[in-house]
């Protein structure tokens, strides 16, 4: 067995107060790190699909949670296999679907669909964080939020369902700013 640890953190940038109003959610983004290999695999803003060769780029963000999994030596390779996949096909920040997902909270998964539907030609090679996450921890359990669109799913979404499959590892290693726009 070997550890990936999901990063869920909230920073001070426009986008993630907005991102944090919208979803009324603790956190802005979600990345993992490939523990064995210090590795961290996120989607940024402005950055797009990232591969950090070290996985302590957080370290000083003020980190919600941090959510520790054991997974198997397949499932680690499969992930990290596919990581590298789009790393290579250099995938872009989904700032469309980031829209949308704002758009589902305001009028719903169904009305949401419809609108990325609409779009479907604009946001192929682009991914949000929890876009990624979810397609990565599918690779550990294929069934992991099946009957949602893993595109709309927010971070804090992810980290409920999470939350909900055992054994689960939780570290609340440094607490929120107060000035982030969740506790405004």
């Amino acid at each position: 067995m070997k550890q990936v640890t999901f990063v869920f953190a909230t920073g001070t940038s426009l986008l993630d107060r907005l991102v944090t109003w919208v979803t009324r959610s603790p956190w802005s983004h979600v990345a993992i790190r490939f523990d064995k290999e210090n590795v961290l695999v996120e989607t940024q803003a402005g950055r797009g699909f990232l591969i950090h060769q070290s996985g302590d780029k957080y370290d000083d963000w003020p980190i919600s949670r941090l959510i520790y999994r054991q997974v198997s030596e397949e499932s680690y390779a499969n992930m990290l296999t596919l990581c590298r996949y789009w790393q290579q096909k250099k995938v872009s920040y989904g700032y469309i679907t980031c829209i949308v997902i704002g758009l589902k909270e305001v009028l719903g998964e169904k009305a949401a669909i419809s609108i990325l539907s609409l779009f479907a030609g604009l946001i192929t090679n682009t991914m949000v964080c929890s876009e990624l996450m979810v397609l990565l921890w599918r690779q550990v359990e294929p069934d992991f939020m099946r009957g949602r669109d893993y595109r709309l799913i927010t971070p804090d979404e992810f980290y409920n369902a999470l939350l909900q499959q055992l054994p689960c590892e939780v570290d609340d290693k440094i607490d929120k700013p107060a000035d982030c726009a969740y506790n405004c």
